[in-house]
């Protein structure tokens, strides 16, 4: 009938074993939150956006609870760093705010890519991409969610250049549709 549960609590727990990539990004992430270790306790909503940009980018599917863990863990080992007083009377939810040459990249992301800003927000792979090219050229992680809003809302305020038309070679929907109204 399952272990008693003095073993269950008494049980060593599996700690994550993670590539140095995916401490690196999980620990920029930290920082980028600015949330103490000990305030995600009560800042569930703040852990889960963290961990699933973090899962986002490193391709794992790691839940809060053992991303929690394994920053505890290395914080009690004094393996992780602090973020000081001050961080500690962050006040609300992370919002991202992007500098001008963080801008100027997503800018250009878009120009490169020639993706509709829309479909990064709702075509996977183009999320995909796209963080992971703006982490290449920032060497910052933000979450596919927040950077498709940003290149939206930089589209609806004209901030992004027009997107090439497609040449004749590509598939451009409903060429069909001469040849039925004939």
């Amino acid at each position: 009938m399952g272990q008693p549960v003095t073993e269950v609590f008494m049980s060593k727990r599996q700690h994550l074993q993670l590539a140095s990539f995916e401490d690196a990004a999980l620990r920029a992430l930290y920082r980028e939150y600015g949330i103490p270790i000990d305030q995600f306790i009560h800042r569930h909503c703040e852990l889960a956006e963290l961990v699933k940009t973090w899962n986002e980018f490193t391709g794992r599917s790691e839940t809060p609870q053992d991303v929690f863990d394994y920053m505890m863990t290395k914080r009690k080992s004094a393996q992780w760093e602090r973020l000081g007083r001050a961080s500690a009377r962050n006040p609300g939810p992370h919002a991202p705010c992007f500098t001008d040459e963080e801008l100027t990249h997503l800018d250009a992301i878009h120009e490169d890519f020639q993706i509709a800003s829309d479909k990064f927000a709702t075509c996977p792979a183009a999320g995909k991409k796209l963080q992971a090219e703006f982490a290449r050229r920032t060497k910052r992680i933000v979450s596919i969610a927040i950077l498709a809003a940003a290149m939206v809302t930089r589209r609806k305020s004209g901030k992004l250049k027009t997107l090439k038309p497609k040449s004749k070679g590509q598939n451009l929907g409903f060429t069909d549709i001469d040849r039925v109204a004939n």
